[in-house]
Order: C-alpha cells, then structure tokens, then sequence
C-alpha cells in the first residue's frame, strides 16, 4: 500500500534511534507514547550507553535487534541522523520517521545533507518521512511515533477523523481544537520538510483506512499535485470529505510572466481552482479547518443549502437575516400551509416567516419547540436547520429540546445545529449528537460550508488535469498567427486581412467596408495598445497603416503588416486566457475584458479540460455578473457562446500538449447571440 506506508501506520515492529530514558525527550517521548496507548508490536531502543530504556531492553546497533524493525524513529542530531538512516537502510527498514532538525530549512548546506539522506532512502526502497517533523500517531493501533508534549496533555480519544499535516505544531493544534469540540482523532500525522512522503502520501494512505470519515489536511506547499488528485479521487470514491488549510496566500508565483494571463494566475488562486475541481474544501485558518466537523460526521448531510433559522429571541432573528444576506446563505421559503400551522402552534405575536421566532414562550412551553419543528420537516423545503438558544438557563427543558431537534434530525435528514453561548445549555445537544457552536454566524458559516462543500461532491468527477511544462524556449506568435491558431482550434474570431501594404489596405475595406479597426501586427510588439498601435475610427486608413509602419520602424521591431478587422459594436467585453502551470497543468482564465482587466481583477481560474456549466458557474461569481442579463430593456450576454470558447481553449491547451504557453484572448465581444474573439495573443514554443 502506497510504497511500504502500510508500514507508516501500523508496523509489526519499531525501533527507537537516540532512545532516552527521559520521557520528555524527543527520544523518550515515543517510547513513552508507544506504552501508553497500547501499541501491541515490538520496540527495539536503541542506545550504545544503556542496557535497558523506559524498561525495555537497548540495543547498542540497528543492527543487534533481533528482527529487522518496520518502522524506525531517527531522534538524533546532524551527521549522526545521516548515518542513522544509512543503517535503516542497509538493515531493510521499510520507514524512517527523522524528528531530527537542521536540514533544507537551514539552508544549502542542510538541504545536501537531506538529499544524501533521501538518496539513500531510495536506493533501498525505504520510505523516509521527514526530517524535520513530529512524527506519526494512529490511535487505532497505539503506533505513536511522536514526541508532541500535546498527547501527554491531552488524553487521545480514537475517532472518525484523521489530520495530515506538513507542519506538526498545526496538526496538535488542529487536534487540539477537535479535543475541544469532543470530536476524535484516529490519525495525527506531519510530514516537515518532506524529503520524500509527503501530506498527499500520507492523505491516500489513511484513507485505506475504513474508520476514517473526515480527512483534515495542512500544507505549505503541493509538490505532488497529481498524487493529491488521485488522494482526492480516493476520498470521494470512499464518501470521505477533504478540508485543507494551505498556507501562503500572497501572489508569488509568475513574477516574470509576460503575459496578461500569466501574470493574473497566481499560485493562490491556481491553488483554489486546483482544490475545486477536486472536490477539496479550502480553509482560511485552522478555527475554520475543524469548525465545521461535528456536521460533516452527522447522521444528516444537505441536498442543498437552504437554511430555517428558529430562535426565542427576536434580535438574533434579525441578526440571522443580516448575515444571511451579507454572505449569501439562502433561507428557505415556508408554504402558506406551513404559516398556517405555525400560527396555530405560536403565540399570536410570534413571527411567521423564516426566520421563525418561537418567542419567550419557549420558557413556559417545553414541548413548543418539538411542535414547531415538525411543521418546518414536513415543509420540506430546508436543507438545513439552526436552532438559536442566546437565553436558556434555568427554568427551559433543555434536554427536552436537545431530543426533539435530534428527533427531526433523524426524521426529516435534515442537518441541524444549535447555536448558543453557554457551555452548559451547549452539552445536552451535543451528548444528543447535534452540532454546537458558542456564536450564530459561526453556526450558519459551518452549515453553509458543510452544504457548498457537498454540493460541490455531487458534481461530475473530471479527468484529472493533464500534466504538461511549459516550453523552457518561448516567443509570441503575432496577432495574425494568434488568431489563425484559435480558429483552427475551433474558436470564432473575429473577420480580419493582414494587409503588406496599402493596397491590400484599400481590398480589405472593400470588403469590410468603413467601420475597422487597424492593428500593427508584429511579434516583437505584444501589447500594441501600449505603443498607440491600435486605430478605432480612423478618417484615413492608408495614412494611419503609413504611421504604424514608420512607428514600429522606430521602435526596432518586425513588421509583418497591419491587420485590418471588422469593428464589432453592440456587445459586452469578457476575457478569455489560458496558460500552463508548471505543477497544475493547463489552466483557464474567465473574467471582465478591457484594458482595465488587470487592474481590476475580475476573473476567475478553472483547471482545463473543463465543462461549459463550470465555465458558466465561474462567470456567475463574477462582480460583474449581474451585467451580464438582462438590463434596463437590454437582451442578456450569450454566455453559452462565450462557455463554448472556453471549453474549446482548454481542449486546444490539452491536445497542443505543451506546445503553447500561454493564450490572451481580451476582449472575447459577446452579443445578445454569438461571441467573437476580437484580440490575441498566443505565446508559443521557440
């Protein structure tokens, strides 16, 4: 399983290199671990100075164990961690955990130490987890290669979910804030400097494993996108969601880009649209990575994301809706039978609309909330439930009312949750298997998130991305050669002559007649506007083709004439752009046109191939969106057009197979019927 990393998680065997005595070490706290929760194999430590260890017999050599162990643990320093994996190595160990610091992220010197250590890993067909890292834990099996002060603080409690993280303090802090919400934890892995396993090897490992129901990731960097990928397929296959927390937001990659496209598609939004087309959810901090994991583990998963919202408190009624609004939850539409029945079962001032405010009543009525409740289910019309409990000490039934909203739960498969700031009234829910949070927003945030994320689940599962370099050697292709190119691929462009000369000038307006737009094409020259090199309107055509001949002679660049085009009017200017990732593969970029599209960044990234829907799904989170319909007496943008060109690009990007670098279309113009692409610029292998 996954190249010996059955080894990783359940070892038959585990030897302890720099073993201590002292179980605050970082060679004494597996040991120590390793005891304490059960682990059932062998335990070799292996200590030249000591004839026993935490009880155990010591073994001077690797090699004195009296069987080759499966998994080894490296807790000693510099050189000596080198030759530590040389002898596992050599013995046949089939894992090395290297806790051991000061390799690649202390510099150059570091990271030759850590090649020479993972060259020799893989020579030997040994897999080697770190160094750098807090090692490995699954409390299934008691395997706790770890030495975090985190498991002798916090006692483990085996559960459905398991944490692979490259950083070891994220994941005991990620553990941490899941002991917190009573959710268990089976597996809590870190992966450090990553020399060879990495989050994704670690990820598809765990989900071999059957108990495992919820897989949390920390990484900082993806060096596998396309093992990631196959974890992802892995997971979904298995009904298992992925949330992950990527760090390093900021734009760093693609600083030297030339292109419009390139320069847009910065590693953070790639990342979003890597993680999207895999069906991972992507986490802003680790509050939100574990915030909504009591409801991913519930009985009751969402078809869809409507929401009630029910409280004894008018004001968090209203609250409700504001934030609802502001982040774009949809509540859901109560029936007129519905109301009917509410005004029946509430006092006569209570309100009937969701959200439904049960009112005060609730204190002298215990069973108030199990008669509401019913009429919301049969409605049939929520995904989703929050009940808001701001006020309930003494005097309210809670565990009445925690027990009729696991009743509807379970009833009507709607996901519920409660949201109320007292740990005492939070505890019923909870122990009744319901969902708590201590804010509301909190609350409608998770169960927003828990209903997008398993929507985006239940979409067609794509082919995996096609991994494809860049050309090392690159130029641009000029406009006309651009345009030629899409259109062979199957995109409408718009008519146009490349003109020589002004005769050719004078054929192309008889046929085109007076509305063009004149466009010095030279491959030296990519952004024409820039140079005054792009005529609109021009009174006489021959003496503008005459000005950017002489204009482009100034500027020491080729001219391969000046392209005449028809001037489309009457439309709406979108962007179209793609470009290869050197990790992702070929990627699309939908937005805003114009010349202000960098400046203004309304787009959006899609991993390519890709389908027309996701094409007009992206188009519809646009800011400019709503221009994009029917207006003031206008007729709505054919966005169909336009997600057919898109589509057809990312088709082209895959069968040109790393041929073309990056492609600019900008502006597509998009009419009431049709869209044409009006500009282009291909960057294409040398």
């Amino acid at each position: 399983m996954h190249g010996n990393l059955d080894a990783a998680l359940n070892p038959a065997s585990v030897a302890v290199i720099g073993a201590s005595d002292n179980p605050h070490k970082v060679g004494g706290r597996p040991l120590l671990y390793l005891a304490r929760y059960g682990y059932r194999g062998a335990v070799y430590p292996i200590n030249p100075s000591r004839e026993t260890v935490q009880g155990l017999r010591a073994f001077a050599r690797l090699e004195d164990t009296p069987r080759t162990p499966e998994l080894a643990i490296v807790a000693v320093a510099g050189d000596e961690a080198v030759r530590a994996v040389e002898a596992c190595a050599m013995r046949g160990v089939k894992v090395a955990v290297v806790m051991t610091s000061g390799f690649a992220e202390t510099g150059e010197g570091g990271a030759q130490a850590q090649a020479r250590m993972a060259s020799v890993a893989r020579s030997r067909g040994m897999r080697l987890i770190g160094p750098n890292c807090q090692g490995l834990a699954n409390f299934a099996t008691g395997l706790v290669a770890n030495f975090s002060t985190i498991f002798h603080e916090i006692e483990a409690c085996d559960g459905p979910v398991a944490i692979v993280s490259q950083s070891g303090a994220n994941s005991q802090a990620i553990y941490a804030l899941l002991h917190e919400n009573g959710v268990g934890v089976r597996h809590v892995h870190a992966t450090g400097n990553e020399a060879d396993v990495t989050v994704a090897d670690l990820a598809a490992a765990v989900l071999e494993d059957e108990g495992v129901r919820l897989l949390l990731l920390y990484m900082e960097a993806i060096k596998d996108p396309a093992a990631l990928a196959d974890a992802a397929a892995l997971a979904r296959s298995r009904h298992v969601p992925i949330v992950a927390l990527k760090a390093g937001r900021t734009a760093s990659g693609q600083k030297a880009a030339s292109s419009h496209t390139g320069a847009l598609a910065t590693e953070d939004r790639v990342i979003d649209a890597f993680f999207e087309r895999h069906g991972i959810w992507r986490a802003e901090d680790p509050h939100e990575l574990v915030r909504a994991a009591p409801l991913y583990l519930g009985a009751a998963q969402p078809r869809g994301s409507r929401l009630v919202f029910m409280s004894n408190s008018g004001a968090s009624c209203v609250m409700a809706a504001d934030h609802a609004e502001r982040y774009g939850v949809p509540l859901a539409p109560l029936s007129d039978t519905a109301k009917e029945r509410l005004r029946a079962a509430l006092p006569p001032f209570a309100a009937l609309a969701n959200p439904i405010d049960v009112t005060g009543a609730l204190l002298g009525n215990s069973g108030l909330l199990g008669a509401v409740l019913p009429i919301v289910g049969d409605d049939a019309q929520a995904d989703l439930l929050l009940l808001a409990l701001p006020v309930a000490d003494i005097g309210y039934d809670v565990p009445r009312f925690a027990r009729d909203l696991a009743d509807f739960q379970r009833r009507y498969g709607v996901a519920a949750a409660l949201a109320a700031p007292q740990a005492s009234v939070r505890q019923p829910f909870r122990e009744a298997g319901i969902a708590t949070f201590g804010r509301e927003g909190e609350a409608m945030d998770a169960l927003a998130q828990l209903a997008r994320h398993r929507a985006l689940l239940r979409r067609p599962a794509l082919p995996p991305a096609k991994q494809m370099r860049p050309p090392e050697r690159r130029r641009f292709l000029d406009e006309a050669q651009s345009l030629a190119l899409l259109s062979q691929a199957g995109l409408p462009v718009v008519e146009h002559h490349l003109c020589r000369d002004e005769s050719a000038v004078q054929a192309a307006l008889a046929v085109l007649g007076a509305e063009v737009v004149l466009k010095a094409c030279s491959p030296d020259l990519p952004h024409k506007s820039d140079h005054g090199l792009v005529a609109l309107g021009v009174a006489d055509p021959l003496a503008e083709f005459g000005r950017q001949r002489e204009k482009c002679r100034q500027l020491g660049a080729r001219f391969e004439g000046v392209i005449v085009a028809r001037r489309a009017r009457g439309g709406r200017e979108l962007a179209l752009g793609a470009r290869l990732d050197p990790q992702f593969g070929p990627l699309l970029l939908v937005g805003d046109g114009g010349i202000y599209l960098e400046a203004l960044k309304d787009f959006r990234l899609l991993l390519a191939p890709c389908r027309e829907d996701e094409v007009l799904a992206k188009l519809a989170e646009l800011r400019i969106a709503p221009l994009l319909g029917a207006l003031r007496g206008e007729p709505p943008s054919d966005l169909g057009a336009f997600a057919r060109m898109a589509s057809r690009l990312g088709d082209a990007m895959v069968d040109w197979d790393g041929k073309v670098a990056a492609v600019d279309i900008n502006p597509v113009m998009v009419f009431d019927t049709g869209a044409l692409a009006l500009d282009a610029l291909v960057e294409a292998a040398a």
